[in-house]
Formats: structure tokens, sequence, C-alpha cells
């Protein structure tokens, strides 16, 4: 008898080797990146300090202007000429008095008399109805705050303390040379030029008038000769 073929041995499934399956590390894109280079973190870096310093000029911008920025105005808006203040209210002009003989003119020779009879009569009120004031007249009381341009009525009202109504004695036009020259030597000397008329009281009341021809353009008045040394 012939033997039957024989199979040739299987082995069993179990020791069959299975394929080997590659590690996900091993997959494309899913490769695990390895630290970065220097070079790299100093680029990292030099954009974030770019970037902070963006950051602080925008807020510093927005905060009011760059540290050590003036707050000076620029030169046009200093030379800018100021607010104009409220228009004071109308006062009298103060002009400066005459403070030598060059302002002292020649007088009229009628004058020193005109003058004579209207300070003994105290009829004042001419002076400002002859025109013998001009208009304004400058005004100066010693020792007071009176010194100022006046209307000339308002110049005869500022005459009155130097007259005593009861008391209407003649006043000296015809002072001596060493009395002059005392009142010029005094601290109201300027308002005693050569050519001025200086009348005295006998209680010691003192007027002067300077300016030329007809017209006085100053009047100087002391209530007492004892303000003039």
């Amino acid at each position: 008898m012939s033997e039957a073929p024989v199979d040739p041995p299987v082995e069993p499934a179990s020791t069959v080797p299975l394929p080997a399956v590659p590690a996900a590390a091993d997959k494309p894109g899913g490769r695990r990146l390895g630290p970065l280079p220097v070079w790299l973190w100093l680029v990292l870096a030099l954009i974030a300090g770019v970037v902070l310093i963006i950051l602080g000029f925008a807020l510093l911008a927005r905060d009011g202007g760059l540290p050590g920025a003036s707050g000076s105005p620029s030169p046009s808006e200093s030379s800018a000429s100021p607010t104009p203040s409220e228009t004071p209210s109308a006062t009298p002009t103060v002009s400066p008095a005459p403070s030598s003989s060059a302002d002292q003119g020649t007088f009229d020779s009628d004058l020193p008399n005109f003058l004579a009879d209207t300070l003994d009569s105290q009829n004042t009120a001419v002076l400002a109805q002859s025109g013998t004031f001009s208009n304004p007249v400058f005004v100066l009381a010693a020792n007071s705050d009176l010194t100022q341009n006046m209307s000339p009525e308002d110049a005869v009202s500022a005459m009155d303390f130097m007259f005593t109504p009861s008391d209407p004695n003649p006043w000296d036009f015809a002072l001596s040379d060493s009395v002059l020259a005392g009142y010029r030597a005094g601290p109201f000397g300027q308002y005693f030029p050569v050519g001025a008329i200086v009348a005295r009281s006998h209680d010691g009341h003192v007027f002067s008038f300077i300016g030329h021809d007809s017209t006085i353009t100053t009047m100087f008045m002391a209530a007492s000769e004892d303000a003039l040394h």
C-alpha cells in the first residue's frame, strides 16, 4: 500500500509576527520639537522689548506728553499780547508838574494885580470865567492827595480851603527874594520857578501860579508856610 501524502506542518497563528506599527513620534507632523536655539530666543526677546517701548510711548502720549517736554508756551504764544483789562472808570488825568524854570513863561504885567484883587475879594470864580485858568489846569496841594489836572471850575472849588471868609486880609504878592529862595530850597521848590506869581496870606497860606502871558497852567497851594521848609 502506498502511503498517503503528508501535509507540511502549519505553525500556530499566534506565532505569526505582526508588522511593526510606527510610533506616534515617527509619524509625519507628530515629531516632538527639541529646545529652541539661542539665536531664536534673542530675536524673540528683542521683538518683545520693541513692543514694550512702543506701548510705553503710546501711554505717555495719552497721559500728556513725554517726560521733560516743556509746558512753557512757545515763543509765538509768549509774545501774544495780554487780554485787555476792563476799561477803568473815568478819573482825572494826572500829569507831571513843572520841574524847572523852563516851564515858566512870562506873565502879562497886569496879571499880578488881577490875582491880588481876586484873592482879596475871594471871588475866585472869575479865574474860571475869565479863562485865566487853562483847561485843564494842573492843581497840587502840599501834603495832600490833590495832584491832578482839573477843569477850571473844579480848580476854583479846590481853592476853598485856602480862605477864611471872616478874615479877608490882603494877600502879599511882594515877597522878598530871601523868602522865595527859602521856598525854592524846600521840598516843593520846583513849584516856585523864577517868574511865577507867588502870594502869601497873613496866616501863612501860600499860592504859586505858574504859566505864561495871561494864562495859569499850574496852581500850587500850601495851607501852611511851614510845609515849604
